[in-house]
């Protein structure tokens, strides 16, 4: 990184700084809006705020330990591209598994987590959390002020909104494994909590390492690649829509279809919880 002070000035690092934070402010305010009608407690959603800090120091230490326990190389694959893709997937899940463990051991419990659109609120946070600070990191190490806004610019349409949804799918799958009436279906969607925002981020992690190892500025390059991140945001879009559609559900009281059926009610909640507490 050196000392950013030769490369920026003062304006040129407000600038990069804007670029980089800016809009994952508007971000992070687009998700607490789309919660105003119950708004979750200040805590609560500091935590999620500052759990970047975490998240991030877990998935370098956990990544550096595997790296020299040295336990699974390149040797065991039939070819490097074999290990290559090992590698992006171990490192996908690690950072999942740091998210995970936010929500886990702060916020699940937590007496304020009393409904399912709270799971999307919480893990979206903590996935904006991670990909601003590791955007920083990144943008940090390139050499030139152009380089670094024109990094910043891009994780913006891409790393950034990418975390988002599998923070989106977490949440998503949390509050079904809080809400669930079983221990079975409590277990299959922790499972699914990690896998599939770890299959996807892995998905996305090895779809731009293909295009960055045969880079092409061609047209379909770049049409295969607008194509390939507006999918990932439909993804988004379309769980986040799920999770509003069943809590709407859950906080009338109303009648799941036959998918969901294993999920409680607000009245089947709040019984549980008073039938634990006397």
């Amino acid at each position: 990184m050196g000392n950013i002070f030769e490369v920026l000035d003062f304006s040129k690092l407000l600038v990069v700084l804007l670029t980089t934070i800016l809009p994952s402010v508007l971000m992070l305010s687009l998700i607490l809006y789309s919660d105003r009608k119950s708004r979750e407690p200040l805590p609560m959603i500091l935590i999620c705020i500052l759990s970047g800090a975490f998240t991030i120091c877990f998935s370098l230490i956990i990544d550096k330990l595997i790296v020299t326990l040295n336990i699974v190389n390149a040797s065991m694959f039939p070819s490097q591209n074999s290990y290559s893709v090992y590698r992006i997937m171990v490192l996908a899940g690690v950072e999942e598994y740091a998210k995970l463990l936010v929500l886990h051991l702060f916020l699940y419990k937590n007496k304020s987590y009393d409904d399912i659109y709270d799971g999307f609120v919480y893990s979206s946070i903590i996935a904006l959390s991670f990909s601003v600070i590791e955007t920083v990191m990144y943008v940090f190490r390139e050499p030139t002020f152009s380089e670094m806004t024109s990094l910043a610019i891009l994780r913006n349409f891409t790393s950034i909104p990418l975390h988002i949804v599998c923070g989106v799918i977490m949440g998503y799958f949390i509050s079904l494994q809080k809400f669930s009436k079983t221990k079975g279906r409590k277990l299959l969607n922790l499972v699914a909590s990690l896998f599939i925002p770890t299959l996807v981020h892995t998905i996305y992690n090895v779809f731009f390492s293909m295009i960055l190892m045969d880079y092409s500025s061609s047209l379909i390059v770049l049409v295969i690649i607008i194509v390939f991140v507006l999918s990932i945001y439909f993804i988004g879009v379309m769980f986040i829509l799920k999770t509003s559609s069943l809590n709407k559900t859950f906080i009338n009281n109303g009648y799941y279809n036959k998918h969901y059926r294993f999920l409680m009610r607000k009245n089947d909640y709040i019984y549980e919880n008073l039938r634990r507490t006397s």
